[in-house]
């Protein structure tokens, strides 16, 4: 009995452990259920909140995208209306002026119409290449030495005109001290200027625009602003105004006009050259563009009295008295146009050099063959042979005299193609002399004996200056003479816009280069419209800059 009574317990005993081992498996399958319940739990909340999340950034990308095509349609629709709106003045006015119907309309009036028009339509189709090339980051930027109160005098030329068109006060200061010059790109800094300008007339009924530059040269910046006393804006129209196809609101699209593409443009310009755009303004009060660029080497500072007295005259820039080195040796002077050839061969033979002048590339190629000479200048662009064939076959044949490159073009891809053919150095149209004698210098053969001044080559350079001045007016006869002969004075007339292209610059009208070399561009890609359209912007501003000087 005693035995089966503990085997009962025995028994007992093992159905205990079995069930509390049972137990605490099923109690370790419950809390590893519940973990496990708990983790996709988790990954449930997770999963909704990252659906969530992309669903959030669909719906943006969503309202983005028809934004952008919203935009998109009402740029269309106003890029629509901005170019049907000057073509029918353009075509209305010539229609009645083909049909000699002066009766309705005076004719001077009607072409001023047109050509009014007809800039308008060019500032679009600017504005639309340019962005194009900003999309498609194609934008090629060079850098060169710019005199700063030059520049501005161009803005000031061109912005200068349209305001006072309008009756406002327009005028540059310089704030502080200011660089004489810098190194950068003087189209692109124009153009983010003059588009600051250009709505400063645009949104300015009365009061004033005025252009202030100022110097940090703790953070090594220059700061251009462009300050008007227009209708100002909110700071929401603020936040929407640099993005494309976009103006503060459509009313200001309907009352004002434009593209809306003018400042994106000039915001990705500022930041391909490390710069930037900074806005402030105030409803009713006007507004202030800055353009803020990066000065490295800024060199000579001017006063802001100097400043004014460089800037405000509106006058062709006078020769600044510099140092004239005294140089020994020949100089092969490669030279098509007559100005150019003037005005170089007075600075080398000032400095002691004698000079032969060749007028195009194979009478350049004969006489550095035939001549021991120490240096060649030679212009990229002449008749016969181009200055880079040339040179390349001198190198070609073994010719020891260092070349060095006479161009307007100074990109980076053109030098590199200059010093590619056996150039030395390159200088920069329009010449700036104290960079012209340090090349000629560097590069002579013989070196410099010493320094001297001379008065004497300043009287010269006065009169070659008033004799360029008064050669205008035959020369812009010519050239409209040329325009006006069609095909077959085609030739001719790209001859003449490419030699005054070369010389204006140099002799102190750099904004006659600049136009100089829209015409030229626009005639070798047979876009006669916009040649005519530069002709008349050429003739304006020939007869502002001669009238000045009066």
């Amino acid at each position: 009995m005693q035995q089966r009574i503990e085997l009962l317990e025995r028994r007992l005993a093992r159905e205990r452990a079995a069930r509390h081992e049972a137990e605490a498996l099923l109690e370790g399958k419950a809390r590893a259920l519940w973990e496990k319940n708990r983790e996709l739990q988790a990954q449930a909340e997770s999963q909704e909140a990252l659906i969530a999340s992309r669903t959030e950034e669909l719906r943006r990308a969503r309202d983005e995208a028809v934004a952008a095509s919203s935009a998109k349609s009402a740029f269309l629709a106003n890029m629509s209306h901005e170019i049907r709106t000057p073509l029918t003045s353009i075509i209305g006015f010539g229609e009645l002026l083909l049909e000699g119907r002066s009766e309705l309309v005076d004719p001077q009036e009607a072409l001023q119409t047109i050509v009014h028009q007809g800039r308008h339509l060019l500032e679009i189709i600017n504005d639309i290449l340019d962005l194009s090339k900003i999309e498609t980051e194609s934008v090629e930027l060079e850098e060169i030495e710019v005199s700063l109160p030059a520049l501005l005098r161009e803005v000031q030329a061109l912005a200068g005109l349209r305001a006072r068109e309008k009756e406002l006060l327009f005028e540059v200061k310089a704030l502080t001290p200011v660089p004489a010059r810098l190194r950068a790109d003087p189209v692109r800094i124009k153009q983010i200027l003059l588009n600051f300008c250009s709505n400063a007339v645009r949104f300015t009924e009365q009061g004033a625009v005025r252009v202030l530059v100022s110097h940090d040269a703790a953070a090594a910046q220059l700061r251009i602003s462009v300050n008007d006393t227009g209708i100002g804006m909110t700071p929401e129209q603020c936040a929407r105004l640099f993005r494309p196809f976009t103006q503060a609101d459509a009313s200001t699209t309907r009352r004002f006009g434009g593209t809306g593409l003018g400042l994106h443009i000039s915001r990705e310009l500022a930041l391909l050259m490390q710069g930037r755009i900074e806005l402030s303004s105030e409803p009713g009060q006007g507004s202030s563009f800055t353009l803020v660029l990066p000065v490295r080497d800024a060199g000579p500072l001017l006063a802001p009295a100097a400043f004014a007295l460089l800037d405000s005259s509106g006058r062709g820039a006078a020769p600044v008295r510099i140092e004239v080195p005294a140089l020994t040796g020949r100089v092969l002077l490669a030279e098509d146009g007559i100005d150019n050839q003037r005005l170089l061969s007075l600075f080398l033979r000032r400095a002691g050099l004698e000079v032969d002048i060749a007028d195009n590339g194979r009478a350049a190629v004969e006489a550095a063959m035939a001549t021991d000479y120490d240096l060649v200048l030679m212009d990229v662009q002449m008749p016969e042979m181009d200055g880079m064939a040339a040179t390349a076959l001198l190198k070609t044949a073994g010719c020891p005299t260092p070349v060095v490159a006479l161009t307007a073009n100074v990109m980076k891809h053109d030098v590199q193609r200059y010093l590619g053919v056996g150039c030395v150095d390159v200088l920069a149209k329009p010449v700036e002399r104290q960079r012209f004698y340090a090349v000629v210098a560097q590069h002579l053969r013989k070196p410099p004996a010493r320094l001297s001044a001379d008065d004497e080559m300043e009287l010269e350079l006065q009169a070659l200056f008033a004799e360029f001045r008064r050669e205008l007016p035959q020369r812009l006869a010519e050239i409209e003479a040329a325009l006006a002969g069609g095909e077959g004075q085609r030739e001719l007339l790209v001859r003449l816009v490419h030699t005054l292209k070369g010389s204006a610059g140099s002799y102190g009208h750099p904004e006659l280069t600049h136009i100089c070399a829209e015409i030229e561009a626009a005639l070798r890609t047979g876009d006669d419209a916009v040649a005519q359209l530069c002709c008349e912007t050429l003739r304006a501003t020939v007869q502002e800059a001669l009238r000045q000087e009066d």
